[in-house]
């Protein structure tokens, strides 16, 4: 039996009920099941619901019925709601302008609304002291929209953005209420080629940050790992995965991803901060005997960092080679220290 998207169904195997989500190929369709999991099932195992069909046939008569009388609150026919996509997300997108390659092109910034839903949003950006500036729109379900364009020597001036989000459809959904959300950004991030990936958004690399995701199926499968088997411990081949990931470690030495709030810091207590950090994850990863080499990004500016940097090697650590970072993928404001 050929079966459609929302077709109310029995297992024939099982005592359960549940609704049709997706139709795949192989005679196989996903189902949502009476607890709320999506399962893969075979179209043999399932058959429509008798009691969903007649209901269905009783609503198209009522329908047909009370239509001269829609006015009348009384009179409104309860229909049965599409259920809405398992997976959902906001984003933000920084792109590469005119082809000039990631590290000399300006960004064009863009909201991404990667759902089947409209989004209503407000967007607010810094401008001096507690101003805002801002935006606001719709955004239709799975499209993107331009905001604007920062160029290059501006970058700096990007620190953070506020965000308020409203969520609607065209057709019965469950009311989601609204959502805030502030999201600070590392404008130095985009003087580093390796934050620069591909994406199902566009067709250069870009910077891409998220600002809401949902999966429902995720979540399910969260809740049962917590409920289910918190006591089990983990396999031993999945601690020497972790082990070989670690061989390299990423420290970003930038105050934003330090601090949350530098203001009211003179510029040497600030230096003094990011070489405490420095030395504290150094003598961490010189003990971990799992950690090979360290990349410590301390980006371009005047150079006062990374001079700090090199001399504290030089002076404490002199057993410990260092070189700079790939260029390519930090544009030569990093440093690779080998602890091993």
């Amino acid at each position: 039996m050929n079966f459609k998207k929302g077709d109310k169904v029995k297992f024939l195997n099982e005592n359960d009920y549940g609704t049709v989500t997706r139709v795949m190929e192989n005679g196989i369709v996903m189902v949502l099941n009476s607890e709320d999991f999506e399962v893969p099932v075979k179209n043999s195992e399932l058959i429509l619901d008798p009691s969903a069909v007649k209901q269905t046939e009783k609503t198209e008569v009522n329908t047909k019925e009370v239509s001269a009388f829609v006015s009348k609150p009384s009179s409104v026919v309860e229909v049965s709601k599409p259920r809405e996509a398992d997976n959902y997300g906001i984003y933000l997108g920084f792109v590469p302008r005119d082809g000039k390659g990631s590290l000399q092109s300006d960004l064009d910034f863009f909201l991404i609304n990667d759902s089947g839903f409209k989004v209503l949003y407000n967007l607010m950006r810094p401008t001096s002291g507690n101003l805002f500036s801002a935006q606001s729109g719709i955004l239709e379900p799975d499209t993107k929209e331009y905001i604007q364009t920062f160029e290059r020597e501006n970058l700096n001036t990007l620190s953070s953005v506020k965000i308020q989000l409203l969520y609607s459809m065209d057709t019965p959904f469950s009311v989601k209420p609204p959502e805030e959300y502030d999201i600070k950004i590392s404008a130095q991030k985009f003087f580093a080629l390796n934050y620069y990936k591909t994406n199902d958004f566009f067709d250069e690399k870009s910077v891409i940050i998220t600002v809401k995701e949902s999966s429902l199926m995720k979540e399910a499968v969260e809740k049962l790992k917590v409920n289910d088997f918190q006591s089990f411990e983990p396999k031993k081949t999945v601690n020497k995965k972790s082990q070989k990931a670690s061989e390299k470690e990423i420290v970003d030495l930038h105050l934003m991803e330090l601090l949350e709030d530098d203001r009211g810091m003179a510029p040497k207590e600030k230096l003094d901060y990011q070489m405490k950090v420095f030395k504290e994850k150094l003598e961490e990863y010189i003990k971990n005997p799992h950690v090979k080499k360290v990349i410590f990004i301390h980006g371009k500016g005047n150079g006062t960092l990374k001079t700090e940097i090199r001399r504290c090697l030089e002076l404490n650590y002199r057993g410990y080679q260092y070189q700079d970072a790939s260029f390519e993928e930090y544009g030569g404001g990093a440093t690779l220290v080998y602890v091993k």
